[in-house]
């Protein structure tokens, strides 16, 4: 795979899968419009990033880093500046393409072991003796206790493992959670707001619209 160290690709267009028919896909059209909306307030911010990293981030049990890795160019734009603007931390942000594919991955990584703890612990990811749920879910919705949080949420697991249809062809919406409790907590999180979604299992569970 090629790599590089620049954030400047992130302002160019997805991957390839993003695009139909020559242009881009009404799913990735809505992920680009999300990622310019930044919260104002610090506990959106934050439950945003929790909901990014309780869908697609990953922790290094070896050195303690946590990473996410995107195809969508926007997503990583979003999570690398919901991290510097909520948490003033730098990251390491690569792209790299698959050559035998010619998928092209966005990766950001909290390298520092002392940031990693700091974002955890704030996203409610990791609790007061360090221990990290094996679901790596939100414990108890402790973010979630204001409506504007809760849309955070929702837009954060949007951008991190959802997809959109065009509504002029058949509107629905999913997002795939790796557990039917991350999928149970989402789908509670919209009824909130009167959204009836169902879980359904496939190869994972999604959410469904």
């Amino acid at each position: 795979m090629e790599s590089g160290l620049s954030t400047g690709i992130w302002k160019k267009t997805p991957s390839e899968k993003e695009f139909r028919g020559g242009r881009m896909s009404f799913s990735s059209e809505v992920k680009e419009e999300l990622s310019r909306h930044l919260p104002t307030a610090r506990h959106c911010q934050i439950a945003e990033t929790a909901a990014i990293l309780s869908l697609c981030g990953q922790i290094s049990e070896k050195d303690g880093t946590i990473r996410i890795q995107t195809e969508n160019a926007y997503v990583a734009r979003k999570y690398f500046t919901l991290l510097k603007k909520t948490f003033n931390i730098d990251t390491e942000n690569s792209v790299a393409r698959n050559k035998s594919n010619g998928s092209i991955y966005y990766t950001v990584i909290i390298k520092k072991h002392e940031n990693a703890i700091k974002v955890l612990q704030a996203t409610k990811l990791m609790d007061g003796a360090g221990e990290i749920s094996e679901e790596f879910s939100v414990s108890r919705n402790l973010l979630l206790q204001q409506s504007c949080c809760k849309r955070a949420f929702i837009r954060g697991a949007f951008l991190g493992a959802g997809s959109m249809s065009n509504p002029a062809k058949g509107y629905h919406l999913e997002i795939v959670c790796m557990s039917g409790k991350k999928a149970e907590q989402l789908q509670s999180v919209m009824h909130a707001f009167g959204i009836e979604a169902k879980v359904v299992i496939r190869k994972n569970h999604m959410l469904y619209i």
